[in-house]
């Protein structure tokens, strides 16, 4: 049996304080402890959007959040939209536009409705209804109603030991109970290997609350990014629009909001995936990777961490601290990717493109490419090309392109098509900044 801790909710406006199970997800919680059941388990993996909820005001899929996780946190449910038996403008405007069919999936969509009434819906599948009334519905209320005061978190109750609340405690803590607990950040990746029975939930520890994990801050020569931070947050950065453009486009393709709002990119860079979007960026950004243990600290150049698929140079006491972007004026970047289809699939391949102009001229130039490869990877002969401009240099990088590549062929696509489409992706990325 789990270990159980106690957490601190503020759920619809009501403090509330729960025994949990260390295993149990916030999906759980509100439906088997509160008895909230308009969130719904649907895919189980952050693909659906059944289960969103809203916590400290941005949309999440609860199924791929420990409960823990959300201790001190302000949590909304769709059973706090409706006040005194009225309904809240979005609920009533899909019961006027026929926004609802089974009704499985409406009460999550209602939820990103009602958090992304000025961002764009996105991030939700619904099966039988159509979407045209769901957006109907959705349009029908915004700009309509003002956002609802928000209610503030109050404080976390788990114990330092699953929640950590400071850097030497969570790296104390990698060395106390080595080999029986491993970090999580966001959790969109690990708690989906933990529903398809690869990994316990009861042998994760939460490093959301550790503060030097956290910010985006310009420092000299450098953009550091914290491990912990989201890719929300990296989409929202001048900063990161500023020194290293690819990312937010990246960052732009990862998951729905729900997904984008938990996931972080120290999370991506550990995942060690040879298609993780936010890599190929990085590495065109000539990165550098802060790792920290209880004893060393040490920058690994991001073309260095990955020894193949899933494996990195970490070992098992060191934590991702952040990543350090060396800074380059006038810095122009794309990144494009081709995936099963246009959002929350896996990457057939990517490119990322990184470029500074003199007197009109490249004069320095990177190029990566993802999901083409063991890791990530650099193409130098492809960068040479480039960098001697003109369209015959141009010509030139198109073929290298394809030389420095090494495909596979797997269940996503064949070798033959992602050699072909990383000369494609280079010349709309390159077309993008020069023409941009």
């Amino acid at each position: 049996m789990a270990e159980t801790i106690e957490i601190a909710l503020n759920v619809n406006g009501h403090a509330r304080r729960l025994r949990t199970r260390v295993d149990q997800r916030l999906l759980d919680v509100v439906r088997e402890d509160l008895r909230l059941t308009g969130a719904k388990e649907g895919c189980g993996k952050g693909e659906c959007g059944a289960c969103t909820v809203i916590v400290d005001g941005r949309p999440v899929d609860s199924c791929l959040m420990l409960a823990y996780q959300a201790d001190g946190s302000s949590v909304e449910t769709i059973e706090g939209l409706a006040e005194n038996g009225v309904l809240h403008p979005l609920q009533d405007a899909f019961v006027e536009e026929g926004g609802a069919q089974c009704g499985i999936c409406i009460p999550g969509i209602i939820m990103a409705g009602k958090a992304l009434l000025d961002r764009g819906l996105a991030g939700n599948l619904c099966r039988c209804t159509g979407y045209t009334k769901i957006f109907k519905a959705v349009a029908r209320v915004a700009g309509k109603s003002p956002p609802a005061p928000r209610t503030p978190p109050t404080e976390p109750s788990a114990p330092s030991y699953f929640r950590p609340r400071s850097l030497e405690e969570a790296l104390e803590l990698m060395i106390q109970r080595a080999g029986e607990l491993r970090p999580v950040a966001g959790g969109t990746d690990i708690l989906v290997q933990a529903k398809d029975g690869i990994v316990d939930r009861a042998a994760l520890f939460d490093l959301s609350l550790v503060p030097e994990l956290k910010g985006i801050e310009e420092q000299s020569g450098h953009l550091r990014i914290g491990a912990a931070v989201t890719h929300t947050e990296i989409l929202e950065s001048k900063l990161v629009d500023r020194f290293c453009p690819a990312l937010p486009m990246a960052c732009a393709w990862v998951g729905g909001p729900q997904i984008r709002n938990r996931g972080t990119i120290g999370g991506n860079v550990a995942h060690g995936s040879p298609a993780g979007d936010t890599i190929p960026p990085l590495y065109a950004a000539d990165a550098l990777v802060e790792v920290v243990s209880v004893s060393n600290r040490r920058e690994v150049p991001i073309s260095e961490f990955f020894l193949g698929p899933r494996k990195t140079v970490l070992a098992s006491d060191e934590l991702i601290l952040g990543v350090r972007i060396p800074k380059r004026p006038g810095v122009r970047g794309a990144f494009l990717r081709l995936g099963q289809r246009q959002a929350q699939a896996i990457s057939k391949v990517s490119v990322a493109v990184a470029m500074t102009f003199k007197d009109g001229r490249p004069d320095w130039v990177r190029v990566a490419l993802g999901a083409v490869a063991p890791t990530v990877i650099r193409a130098p002969e492809t960068e040479k090309a480039l960098l001697s401009g003109g369209y015959d240099a141009f010509r030139r990088a198109l073929d290298a392109v394809k030389d420095e590549v090494k495909p596979i062929d797997d269940i996503r696509s064949t070798r033959e098509y992602r050699r072909a489409m990383s000369a494609v992706l280079l010349e709309r990325a390159v077309r993008r900044i020069t023409e941009g």
